[in-house]
């Protein structure tokens, strides 16, 4: 694994000589391909056989439904994938600015053809599901992860931004139980809760000041200048992606704190 540093002159080179890469979309249209699948026909078909309560929920929750199967879905393979390279890939850590592996454009490849499909299913389905912060928050992480995909530009922050799917699991798990109506004060409500808002604290608020201290880390450097306007694409996309996060995290901080006190007056009641 290459482990040239961010200083050297031959990633200057290549930063001067940067070209579109296409390898990779038919990747993305062959996950936007099997996220579609897997939302019209075989999550409705699992969760009819599995989930007894699913028959009664109704049409707009049974298609949210199937968009959070495939959100948690992509959240495991998208966050094992980032986690792993994170750990073991040490170029990419060595090479924030310009890095080419092909498992970071596969992974890219995975998550941009799942926004695409999300981002369809939910326009289509807006009076239903409709959410005007997820879709701008699936719009500006596709245009930015766009950049990284066909460029090769900024790979690092790329897979740093994308350790926030770790949280999605347990914020759809809260959505299932809520939907098939488990108590608010029931034992798997509030331990999901609990490590819902703790997860998504650490992946997408703790993880602010480290993001944005690399970016510093890498501004200092005489590679910065080079990178002409992707260094706006990717302090303006943050800055709204982090924007989201915060409003997000702060209604599910109030969420926590309501369940804990109803927990609480239940025990005292």
């Amino acid at each position: 694994m290459a482990t040239t540093t961010y200083f050297s002159p031959i990633i200057s080179e290549q930063i001067l000589n940067i070209k579109f890469d296409p390898n990779f979309l038919p990747v993305v249209a062959t996950s936007f391909a099997f996220f579609l699948i897997l939302y019209k026909f075989i999550n409705p078909w699992l969760s009819n056989f599995f989930v007894n309560n699913y028959k009664n929920l109704n049409e707009a929750q049974k298609i949210d439904w199937s968009t959070r199967i495939n959100s948690s879905i992509n959240a495991l393979i998208v966050g094992t994938i980032c986690v792993y390279m994170m750990i073991a890939d040490r170029g990419l850590a060595a090479n924030p600015l310009v890095y080419k592996s092909y498992l970071l454009k596969t992974n890219l490849s995975i998550v941009i053809g799942y926004l695409l499909s999300d981002t369809l299913i939910s326009t289509i389905h807006y009076k239903a599901i409709g959410d005007p912060f997820s879709i701008a928050h699936h719009t500006v992480s596709t245009y930015a992860f766009g950049y990284v995909l066909t460029l090769n530009v900024m790979p690092y922050f790329a897979n740093f931004r994308l350790l926030a799917e770790l949280s999605t699991p347990s914020v759809n798990l809260r959505w299932f139980l809520d939907v098939l109506k488990y108590p608010k004060t029931s034992k798997i409500f509030v331990l999901n809760g609990l490590s819902m808002t703790s997860i998504f604290f650490f992946v997408r608020i703790v993880a602010m000041p480290i993001y944005w201290w690399k970016v510093y880390i890498v501004a200092i450097t005489p590679l910065w200048p080079h990178m002409g306007h992707f260094r706006y694409i990717l302090i303006v996309v943050c800055i709204v992606l982090d924007i989201i996060n915060l409003y997000w995290f702060l209604k599910m901080a109030r969420g926590c704190v309501r369940t804990l006190m109803a927990v609480n007056n239940k025990k005292h009641g």
